[in-house]
């Protein structure tokens, strides 16, 4: 019953903390620019951070699901990279 419960505010809770980890990095943001830091390198560091936390998570669960690289689908996801 209490498991039922859970997955049904799951998205709730995933949203909630979305929330709240958007308005950490505001906080940050505001805190690193008041001080004299370029948009540019908070940019850099922002990314940087993301890709190192996120690219374990993606090693390990998506390493069995995601087909082979091939070079048309290395092309695809550059030519989207380009056009952002």
């Amino acid at each position: 019953m209490l498991q039922l419960g859970l997955k049904k505010a799951m998205p709730y809770l995933l949203m909630v903390g979305l929330q709240c980890g958007s308005a950490g990095m505001y906080i940050i943001s505001d805190a690193t620019l008041k001080q004299g830091m370029s948009r540019y390198v908070l940019i850099v560091y922002r990314n940087a951070i993301a890709a190192i936390s996120l690219a374990p998570f993606a090693f390990f669960f998506e390493r069995q699901i995601r087909p082979k690289m091939t070079v048309s689908i290395f092309l695809k996801i550059m030519v989207l990279a380009i056009l952002e």
